[in-house]
């Protein structure tokens, strides 16, 4: 009499499960391939649900108007990146009152001074480097947490932008005959969004040919591996603040573009909108990883769901909430990414 083991089988696996496990997998290595992906469809969705919801969407005005509404957030959230990817807890909060004391310069002292044509571009755009220059040396120089650097400089830049602009309605508005306008218009056939947020992109994908942007995202995943590697991480996290300041300037233009003015006491209304739409994009808050492009996502799918929201005559107090989902659903999307791409 021979003795066997009695073969047992497990119940298959239903074939949903399978293809729903299968779907989760690929959604989350597409999350680490492309950190923007999130943002990227949300984006898309939400243009889509705009584009039906529009009367005349294909007219060279619903673009123009979308890119000129969308363009200061969307730069106010490229200028918090690069501060970000640099890690070491970096971030620069100082970005929205900055745009504005740029656009306030542009009014008050330049303008007025026959400088306000082409020749202000250089200099707004010079001095919000030097500042963001500042804060990162700040930050290096004094071993100062960013977040309390970048806050001090934050309501310093505040009370300067009140200062200076006390009563918008004296010297507070631009000429309708300047320059500036184009950007929230066309330049030519062009609309002008087009420029003001192409820019930043531009400087990213040319860093991106040099050793400089490799060496950021070195830094932000590990400054003391970079630093045994030869790096000056303090002089590539100062270029990184360097970097926000410029891209702030060009959002002053984009501002003062739509309104021809600068109105100072709104100006800390882009900042956690800036780190959200940051977040939102896939830029790890822990440094190391994003850019850019999903920054640019990000910040579009906060406007374009505000004006969604706006249309369809929500509430407004519901706007805050709304975003506070968007931005847990990308940290937890981020952090879910973050444990899958260790575990390989």
């Amino acid at each position: 009499m021979s003795t066997g083991a009695v073969a047992t089988e497990s119940p298959a696996r239903p074939a949903s499960s399978a293809r729903a496990g299968y779907a989760v997998t690929l959604g989350l290595r597409l999350l680490n391939r492309y950190s923007f992906a999130f943002a990227l469809l949300l984006t898309v969705a939400l243009l889509a649900t705009t584009i039906v919801r529009d009367p005349d969407p294909w007219s060279n005005g619903f673009w123009v108007g979308l890119l000129q509404n969308m363009a200061p957030m969307a730069l106010a959230a490229m200028a918090s990146t690069p501060a970000i990817i640099s890690g070491g807890g970096g971030f620069d909060l100082s970005i929205s009152p900055l745009m504005y004391f740029l656009a306030e310069v542009f009014i008050v002292w330049l303008a007025p001074h026959s400088l306000g044509g082409f020749a202000s571009v250089p200099i707004v755009l010079g001095l919000g480097a030097a500042i963001g220059a500042f804060n990162g040396l700040l930050i290096i120089l004094l071993r100062v947490p960013p977040v309390v650097a970048t806050l001090a400089v934050f309501f310093v830049l505040i009370g300067v932008d009140l200062r200076m602009l006390a009563n918008p309605n004296e010297g507070g508005y631009l000429s309708p005959s300047n320059w500036v306008v184009h950007l929230a218009d066309k330049v030519g056939p062009i609309p002008g969004g087009v420029f003001t947020l192409g820019f930043p992109l531009l400087v990213w994908f040319l860093l991106g040919l040099l050793p400089y942007r490799r060496t950021l995202y070195a830094v932000g995943s590990n400054d003391a591996t970079a630093f045994a590697s030869g790096v000056n991480v303090a002089l590539v996290r100062v270029v990184a603040y360097s970097l926000g300041g410029l891209f702030a300037g060009v959002a002053s233009l984009a501002l003062v573009a739509i309104s021809l003015s600068a109105n100072p006491s709104l100006s800390q209304s882009y900042t956690l909108l800036a780190i959200a739409a940051v977040a939102l994009g896939g830029t790890s808050l822990w440094g190391g990883r994003g850019g850019l492009f999903g920054s640019l996502l990000g910040a579009a799918s906060i406007y374009l769901l505000g004006n969604l929201l706006l249309t369809l005559q929500v509430d407004p107090s519901y706007l805050q909430v709304m975003y506070g989902g968007m931005l847990l659903v990308a940290v937890v999307l981020g952090g879910v990414a973050a444990r899958a791409r260790q575990a390989e």
